[in-house]
């Protein structure tokens, strides 16, 4: 009788054991990488995705993110965010997520890097292009070419003039210095964002309005054909000033 006890305690404790075991999970260590593209557009925005295999978990896994260079703008703690690109051409972008929670001994970060490629290179931007014109006709070219740089807050003007092959001495200097003073002191734009550049002589007047954005060396004269000054003739009769009202 002892003995059936004995063995029916150790029959119930077996069963215990086995039930307990069944019931405790083991311990798995996920797959976790990150989706991401090998390159992306400066500018454009760079989502990363955690995607994850054999992972066992009663609730929504979270994830700490950070990144080696930009602005994470959406999405911490989750498995997916996005990330800012912007003024981070040429670089290298690594992102790193750090599983919350992740069993002992499992591998609990995963790192991404995408390439965000070069910005293009930025130019000089052509505005508008006239010839000898009378004062009152170029001041509504002036006016056209003020507005646009009024807008752009970082650009700025210059003002590139040949004389024509009959001209008066000084033609350039003066009317540069009439079309930068009318910008400065009739539209009010910086005298620092107007830049105007004397470039010789060609066969008629040509006087050139471009934009230069930041970063930009201002435009020469070498891509334009001019005139040796042995042809240039000073026969142009000079302009009368206006005369002042009393």
């Amino acid at each position: 009788m002892v003995r059936s006890i004995q063995l029916l305690s150790v029959v119930l404790l077996l069963t215990l054991a086995s039930v307990v075991t069944a019931q405790s999970p083991l311990t798995t260590c996920a797959t976790i990488d990150i989706d991401g593209p090998s390159e992306v557009a400066p500018g454009a925005p760079l989502v990363f995705k955690i995607k994850i295999i054999g992972l066992i978990h009663t609730t929504k896994p979270e994830f700490k993110w950070s990144v080696s260079v930009g602005t994470i703008m959406s999405g911490q703690g989750t498995d997916e965010i996005t990330v800012d690109t912007v003024n981070l051409g040429g670089q290298e972008l690594t992102a790193t997520a750090e599983l919350t929670g992740a069993p002992p001994g499992c591998k609990a970060s995963v790192s991404r890097t995408t390439q965000v490629k070069p910005a293009p290179p930025a130019c000089f931007h052509p505005f508008d292009e006239y010839g000898d014109i009378d004062f009152e006709d170029e001041k509504a070219r002036l006016d056209n070419f003020a507005i646009m740089i009024s807008n752009d807050s970082v650009s700025s003007g210059q003002i590139l003039m040949f004389a024509g092959q009959k001209t008066f001495e000084n033609e350039t200097a003066e009317r540069l210095v009439r079309a930068k003073s009318y910008m400065v002191n009739v539209r009010e734009i910086d005298p620092n964002r107007i830049l105007t550049t004397d470039c010789g002589f060609t066969h008629e007047v040509s006087i050139r309005l471009v934009i230069i954005p930041p970063g930009i060396a201002p435009l020469t004269c070498d891509d334009y054909k001019s005139i040796p000054f042995s042809e240039v003739k000073f026969k142009k009769p000079r302009p009368k000033s206006p005369k002042k009202r009393h």
